[in-house]
């Protein structure tokens, strides 16, 4: 897993309460996730769905993430396009593990009390075409909140 050993960025763990959500997004680089104990729902999406998930602008300071919360069936007339996505559902469970390549959507719900890490590990330019074709640029991060204050 570790393709660029030097660009890992340490080992993240968090626990998840039951009910709480983490909004569509996708991240900038490669990512493995353990989940260590409970059950978590993820709904992923390759990155060539990008014009379907209604993602904030690119330099808006929530970029990458959807602008819309995907767990209320009435935000979606907002944005009818997302009904046409294409997507994939997985419930972890202990010991189970998920590769997510850089740029790949995914969203996540607590099924239950729960805990994960999860590792990162350089950036694949496999999907950048399609993030780009979106009106994202791959090497661009979102400008930071604090930036703006």
């Amino acid at each position: 897993y570790f393709v660029e050993p030097e660009d890992q960025r340490g080992i993240n763990c968090r626990f998840g309460m039951r009910g709480i959500v983490a909004e569509n997004h996708y991240d900038l680089s490669r990512n493995m996730i353990a989940i260590l104990g409970g059950e978590r729902r993820y709904i992923i999406a390759h990155p060539a769905q990008c014009s379907k998930m209604g993602l904030y602008p690119a330099q808006h300071p929530s970029g990458r993430h959807s602008s819309f919360d995907w767990s209320n069936p009435s935000d979606w007339d907002v944005h009818p396009e997302f009904r046409t996505a294409e997507v994939n559902e997985v419930v972890l469970h202990a010991s189970d593990v998920l590769y997510l390549p850089t740029s790949w959507f995914h969203y996540i719900s607590n099924l239950s009390l729960n805990y994960q890490c999860n590792i990162r590990s350089g950036i694949g330019h496999e999907n950048a075409d399609a993030i780009r074709d979106c009106g994202f640029n791959p090497k661009d991060k979102p400008k930071d909140v604090s930036e703006e204050q």
